[in-house]
């Protein structure tokens, strides 16, 4: 049955075909995804979610759902308000609220099996402080994960409804928080939100494919989604590596296996740097150039006197500085081409840029990233070869050094 996921992953960039296969042969079933469904998206594509997350059942994936009711709730306690984001819950609300997450999790994981999946209900998972401003809501304080472990061994998706334990009873949880505490304790590869959207949308309602979250991302974004990219960048910026996407139903399998999804592709990017070239893995830096470029490092590239190495903690993402002339040179650049356009590039150079306010380098008078480089640097030279580019460089810099720059030896063959 795996023949059916590698042909269609066929059809997408080889890149991320060959992410995919490492991905799926190495990952611990618990840990490929977490996706949260809001309970808007359930109640209007309830079929075509059951029908996606059955194929993967088939595929011997069982992605952990946890699932929403928001739409549900506001139609049935038309009463209730929300501060931050989070309904305010009465007493008299539980048996409202407990008889709809039933309903609604009865009713996805009849649907998953009635399509050939494998779907349980898991109960009794949390154990809850209840937040008393906020009425009978909880917050997380334990998780018992092997609950969940127990299903998904037995190769059966486990579904989650945001309902916790607790001193007082039943509470009532926020469905994005249920599934952030998930994703703390089993850190998957994954981390999917399914809304009625097709993802973050900008201030002029348009779909933001990529999203940079170690940038200032907040100014062309508004309304609801506002509060849930500032969550996530909270959530991110702790250094945990996690892939976030923002989705609609249609879009789901199509998340899950690629970078360029349909979606809002979300990610915190950090960068490292070091001065001790043996303290990188030079085998993942070769890796990175040689998949940006198309070419191939030389054999001694890294017993040339390089100065610092910023690298993205994964090796996506990759700067070398060495010096020419006494100035700092940036002697590679590169972003691994499955990573291309999801702002990697920019933070990286933000980066480098910051240790290294006065650079220079060149770049192949072809290379597509030319015009990136254009709109970055203070000036250009170009010949039939290269071009050479600098910041905060003097003019009388600038002429002493173009020749040794331009004649510099080629590493990339």
């Amino acid at each position: 049955m795996k023949d059916i996921i590698f042909n269609f992953l066929k059809k997408i960039d080889k890149p991320e075909f060959k992410l995919f296969l490492n991905l799926f042969s190495n990952l611990p079933k618990i840990k490929f995804a977490v996706i949260k469904i809001s309970g808007k998206a359930l109640e209007d594509h309830l079929e075509l979610i059951a029908e996606d997350i059955a194929f993967l059942n088939k595929l011997d994936i069982y992605p952990i759902i946890v699932h929403g009711c928001g739409s549900t709730l506001d139609k049935r306690l038309p009463e209730s308000e929300k501060i931050d984001g989070i309904r305010i819950t009465k007493k008299e609300d539980m048996k409202v609220i407990q008889s709809s997450f039933k309903e609604i999790a009865d009713s996805l994981k009849e649907n998953i099996i009635e399509k050939g999946g494998k779907a349980e209900i898991v109960e009794d998972l949390f154990y809850c402080e209840q937040l008393e401003q906020y009425g009978f809501v909880g917050k997380i304080k334990k998780i018992k994960l092997s609950k969940i472990k127990s299903l998904i061994d037995l190769n059966i998706t486990p579904i989650i409804s945001p309902l916790g334990d607790s001193s007082v009873g039943k509470l009532n949880i926020n469905a994005d928080n249920v599934a952030k505490e998930l994703v703390k304790i089993i850190e998957p590869k994954k981390f999917i939100f399914i809304t009625k959207t097709s993802g973050i949308l900008d201030s002029k309602g348009k779909l933001i494919p990529f999203l940079n979250l170690s940038g200032n991302v907040f100014e062309n974004i508004t309304g609801g989604m506002l509060l849930k990219v500032k969550e996530i960048k909270d959530f991110l910026s702790s250094g945990v590596d996690y892939e976030v996407v923002i989705t609609n139903p249609k879009n789901l399998i199509k998340e899950l296996f690629t970078i360029k999804g349909g979606g809002t592709y979300i990610k915190y990017h950090t960068i490292n740097q070091t001065s001790d070239v043996n303290s990188i893995d030079k085998e993942k830096v070769k890796w990175t150039l040689e998949d940006a470029f198309d070419k191939t490092l030389v054999e001694d590239y890294f017993e040339n006197g390089i100065k610092e190495v910023f690298y993205e903690k994964e090796y996506e993402g990759v700067a070398i500085i060495n010096e020419i002339n006494g100035m700092p040179y940036l002697d590679k650049f590169a972003v691994a081409k499955s990573y291309q356009g999801t702002g990697l590039g920019k933070s990286l150079w933000d980066r480098v840029i910051k240790e290294y306010p006065k650079l220079i380098w060149r770049s192949s008078a072809d290379n597509s990233i030319n015009t990136f480089y254009t709109k970055l640097c203070d000036g250009v030279i170009k010949n039939c070869e290269w071009n050479f580019y600098w910041k905060n460089l003097s003019n009388n810099e600038i002429m002493s050094t173009i020749d040794l720059v331009i004649k510099k030896k080629k590493t990339l063959i």
